[in-house]
């Protein structure tokens, strides 16, 4: 696969996006290590203040907007799930590459993404890092959010 100029520098976020002037066509939120102690549909199991902020924008967007765990891939917020533990941050380059080929896929059934169109994605560096290349080549310009070094994109574990 193409990778996206910029893709593996060492400080990935230190750059502008091309798309950060470009609205949004669906926005990616990480999932985050905090969670409930009882299922619940992704938008409301995820509890960290981090999440909240990240959900509130992407509800007031107006786009579509889906969940992304390490764990499970791509997720709508009303999909229902249980609480679980897993550090993607932790899984192989193999298993990180997989899952961003994975969520790209996944988001292709759920979202006509492709040439032109710009995903915004909230979530940790490990995640960014696995979604910007496969997003890239559906056509799809990345948006980052900047992230702080202390926002890994691990889940419980």
């Amino acid at each position: 696969m193409p990778t996206p100029p910029g893709a593996g520098s060492a400080t990935p976020f230190a750059e502008p996006s091309p798309a950060s002037s470009t609205a949004a066509s669906v926005i990616l939120v990480g999932g985050g290590k905090a969670q409930l102690n009882e299922p619940a549909v992704a938008r409301d199991l995820y509890v960290s203040p981090q999440f909240a902020d990240r959900r509130a924008r992407a509800e007031a967007s107006g786009v579509p907007w889906f969940v992304v765990s390490g764990r499970w891939g791509l997720l709508d917020p009303d999909d229902l799930l249980a609480p679980y533990s897993f550090s993607f941050a932790q899984q192989s380059v193999n298993y990180r590459r997989a899952w961003g080929r994975f969520v790209a896929e996944q988001l292709c059934l759920v979202s006509s993404v492709g040439r032109g169109d710009v995903v915004e994605i909230c979530a940790g560096a490990a995640y960014t890092s696995a979604l910007t290349a496969p997003i890239g080549f559906l056509g799809a310009l990345i948006r980052r959010e900047t992230v702080g070094a202390s926002d890994s994109g691990d889940e419980p574990r």
